[in-house]
């Protein structure tokens, strides 16, 4: 009894950990397709459009009026030798007359969420290091919702506070990862688990 006990104890526990872990901080501009974007305008109206791909580490929306573009990995980089920034967030006023004053990321909607916190023993398993929000405005432009695990993954993004006039824009580092869906293998554990634990509960009750 007691071997079958921490058989399915096993089985559980293995799956859940599996499943924990499914984590991506891989993460490009490239790959984001689906997530929506929001832009506030400071006449009161919005405009939302999807992410898509422009190149095989670039994506973005591009309007018109405006547009929000990323390069690289979205953890960010920066290359002193040449003062480049790599996975710099860029959002562009090209022609809105009352200005752009805010912006909601949803990535949640398509299972990429914003890392938040540098690697600390109470991060996602999987998720390794992220990355605070910060901007050439300021850091504390941004709040975040949505939560996916506390206390560093979030779905929303949001960011006030600014104003970009025609030809400004706004550049800011914030990290996204992609949750992973279980493989069939990890589920089918999951659920030999389950059913190892429902079973022995069962004969366990019928004595």
């Amino acid at each position: 009894m007691l071997k079958k006990w921490m058989l399915g104890m096993v089985l559980l526990s293995t799956s859940l950990f599996t499943q924990a872990t499914l984590i991506n901080s891989n993460v490009t501009g490239a790959d984001m397709v689906g997530i929506e974007i929001t832009a506030l305008f400071g006449d009161g109206t919005q405009d939302t459009q999807v992410w898509s791909a422009f190149s095989s580490t670039s994506g973005g929306v591009s309007t018109r009026s405006w547009s929000l573009m990323l390069d690289g990995n979205t953890f960010g980089d920066f290359d002193k030798s040449t003062d480049t920034f790599y996975g710099l967030w860029v959002l562009k006023n090209l022609s809105v007359a009352d200005g752009i004053v805010g912006l909601t990321v949803n990535a949640g909607i398509a299972d990429f969420y914003f890392d938040i916190l540098p690697g600390t023993a109470t991060s996602t398993l999987g998720s390794e290091a992220g990355r605070p929000f910060d901007s050439n405005a300021g850091s504390d432009l941004a709040t975040f919702s949505d939560v996916y695990s506390s206390p560093d993954l979030f779905g929303i993004m949001g960011i006030a506070g600014f104003n970009l006039n025609i030809k400004e824009q706004l550049e800011f580092l914030t990290d996204t990862d992609r949750a992973e869906i279980p493989e069939p293998s990890t589920m089918f554990t999951f659920a030999l688990g389950l059913i190892a634990l429902t079973s022995l509960r069962k004969k366990s009750s019928g004595k």
